[in-house]
């Protein structure tokens, strides 16, 4: 009993110290200690009742800081395909603030007062280089450059790709970009921009030695869906910390740096998944997603089964009504069924407001954060979703689904536009066992462009030729895999028993040869990657798969069209740099990447060519520079960096 009291006059004796922002950068050492005396002297049974009333729920508010959208006074805020946008809430109505030349991350940016603060990342290598961020006002005036250069924590992160902010926020004068590994802070001055500031003397200065917080975490702890330290610091006055040593998650109050272990109460295997949602009263956690767990967010509260499902149910976000979720009902056919959209009360009271059948729904999440995907703002819950039209936003009114209504879902605005569609269309050609007969499951996807003129038809006669060498490249390899198949039968069957034959044990021999050979693919898809008024750029993209391979292998070729004459274009077409010039500039490119150096004639390779709008692009497969977990490489280079010839600028 006296090492608890003693841990008790410890903690209140150190939270009474450190009331003043002063003192901050000196918390760490002390909560550590903190920390450590009470794993030490305490049993896990105690260790929830330190300290009591530091934490509860926040009165009910709107959760769309960091989201897709951000609403405000009758506007919708978005930044994604490198526009920065509002839209009248009513008439969706578009109102561009800002454009940049590239794709950006629809995250990075968020308001305060009269203000958005925003990023713009070129695509160019190294990526974040040069980034930008930026301040203008909520009309769109004011555009200001607040750090030319903004530095990117990590940049370069090998062959797998570029590191990148992950989320963007403000808590009170200080201006957070949130990174995988650290922090760039900004502390925001109204009149004469912003000044950089050292992580340490932030909310992050705070976070216990040896924790770390959402977003900033590279361990299996990391916690994604709970939001970031300044959003919790803001909006609940404590923050989120775990750490990998303890196996534990904490709360940290942001004022009196009071340390509460929240997990308390969960099974220890429950402890290490990615399932904590957070609303303005609870916290909610899963790990099948059939049945959810709820905790009050005050000390004292315990862990108890909230609501119990048959189906796999993902959260899409709350209101003021409850929660809502998303559940899928797949039919017969691949990629369709039955989209449902739940609301479950704060009682665990559940109504189906809505259903459709089809593809539409059945989307992959924008860059993560599966929480984002869907927001609930007023009276529309806003996702993302792709579609034939492309990746992009929609909205269903939540009162006319709850009234039964028959409702359908509004375009809100379209992020990344499939140009194949403007351009020209589609035909897809399949291949694969048919009754007795066993074949390599194959698919060819040809892209062909709307014939408007010389130029057109030129460029389709060219892709038809590619295309019968692709269908000689698929016969055979369909030859091969019908030999080697017929030869090692046994031996799949074997390796397929031991993986699948729990789900089939009545299945018949022809029908098990069936399924075994449907576990191999190959398949090859042209499609538009980037056009302007001078040039199109085609991808084909090839991926193959043979049962029972570790993993599948892909590559791309890229080809550059002039849509004036419906040339092909090479990269020595394109610009006036001679081959060893154009050598040394890759060769110094990949050098900043920490690749592999060498680009002796990339010049004569004219698939590896592509443009895209801020750079001359040069393709890298994979295992090419690096292993196959790092992935292909594409190195672009600014175009500045070469001498184009002239009227051959894109």
């Amino acid at each position: 009993m006296w090492q608890k009291t003693a841990l008790w006059a410890t903690v209140f004796l150190m939270g009474a110290a450190m009331r003043t922002w002063d003192a901050v950068t000196g918390w760490g050492e002390s909560l550590r200690a903190a920390w450590d005396m009470q794993k030490t002297v305490l049993s896990e049974s105690c260790r929830t009742y330190l300290v009591r009333s530091s934490f509860s729920d926040v009165p009910y508010f709107r959760d769309d800081t960091g989201g897709l959208l951000q609403e405000e006074d009758g506007y919708l805020y978005s930044y994604w395909g490198g526009v920065l946008a509002r839209y009248d809430a009513d008439t969706l109505e578009r109102e561009v603030l800002f454009e940049a030349a590239s794709e950006q991350n629809g995250r990075l940016f968020c308001m305060d007062g009269a203000y958005i603060y925003f990023l713009e990342i070129p695509d160019i290598s190294p990526y974040g280089k040069k980034s930008i961020l930026y301040r203008v006002k909520k009309d769109g005036t004011g555009l200001t450059v607040l750090d030319e250069n903004v530095p990117d924590a990590g940049m370069y992160a090998g062959g797998a790709g570029y590191r990148q902010y992950t989320a963007m926020d403000i808590e009170k004068d200080i201006l957070y970009l949130m990174h995988d590994e650290l922090v760039t802070c900004y502390r925001i001055k109204p009149e004469e921009g912003v000044e950089r500031i050292d992580m340490a003397d932030t909310l992050y200065g705070i976070v216990p030695e040896g924790f770390r917080t959402p977003h900033t975490s590279d361990t299996y702890l990391s916690y994604w869906n709970l939001p970031s330290l300044p959003y919790c610091a803001g909006n609940f006055g404590y923050f989120f910390a775990c750490s990998e040593e303890y196996g534990w998650l904490i709360r940290v109050n942001a004022e009196s740096g009071i340390v509460e272990n929240i997990t308390a109460g969960l099974p220890e295997s429950l402890r290490y998944y990615d399932h904590l949602l957070l609303t303005h009263n609870s916290l909610f956690y899963s790990v099948d997603q059939k049945t959810w767990m709820r905790r009050g967010l005050e000390s004292e509260s315990e862990w108890k089964v909230w609501y119990e499902s048959e189906q796999e149910l993902r959260c899409c976000g709350y209101d003021e009504s409850g929660m809502y979720f998303e559940a899928w009902m797949e039919g017969e056919e691949e990629q369709q069924g039955v989209w449902l959209l739940y609301r479950i009360n704060w009682e665990g009271e559940s109504v189906c407001l809505f259903s459709m059948e089809g593809e539409h729904y059945f989307s992959e999440y924008p860059m993560g954060f599966p929480m984002k995907r869907f927001q609930v703002l007023g009276d529309y819950l806003y996702y993302f979703a792709v579609t034939e039209q492309g990746e992009g936003i929609y909205r269903l009114p939540l009162a006319e689904a709850e009234r039964g209504e028959d409702v359908r879902p509004q375009l809100v605005c379209i992020y990344d536009e499939n140009k194949t569609n403007e351009l020209g269309y589609i035909e897809s050609v399949k291949t694969g066992p048919d009754g007795d007969v066993i074949a390599l499951p194959t698919q060819l996807d040809k892209l062909y462009l709307y014939e408007r003129g010389e130029a057109d038809r030129k460029i389709n006669a060219f892709l038809k030729k590619l295309y019968r060498e692709h269908e000689a490249v698929l016969a055979e390899a369909n030859a091969v895999f019908c030999k080697e198949f017929e030869s090692e039968w046994e031996d799949l069957r074997e390796i397929w028993e031991g993986w699948f034959l729990e789900e089939n044990p009545d299945i018949e021999e022809q029908e098990e040869k069936r399924a075994v050979a449907e576990e191999s693919t190959v398949t090859v898809s042209a499609s538009v990657f980037y056009v302007s008024e001078r040039c199109l750029v085609v991808d084909i993209s090839q991926y193959s798969y043979w049962f029972p391979g570790a993993h599948g292998m892909y590559w791309d070729d890229y080809y550059v069209f002039d849509r004036r004459t419906g040339e092909r274009l090479t990269l020595l077409d394109f610009v006036d740099n001679t081959e060893e010039e154009v050598e040394a500039l890759v060769s110094a490119y990949l050098e900043l990447c920490g690749l592999p150096s060498e680009a002796k004639g990339i010049a004569q390779e004219p698939e590896r060519f592509f443009l895209t709008a801020e750079g001359i692009g040069i393709h890298f497969d994979v295992y090419e520079l690096s292993s196959y977990a790092d992935g292909a490489q594409d190195i672009i280079i600014p175009y500045e960096a070469f001498r184009i010839k002239e009227g051959m600028t894109p």
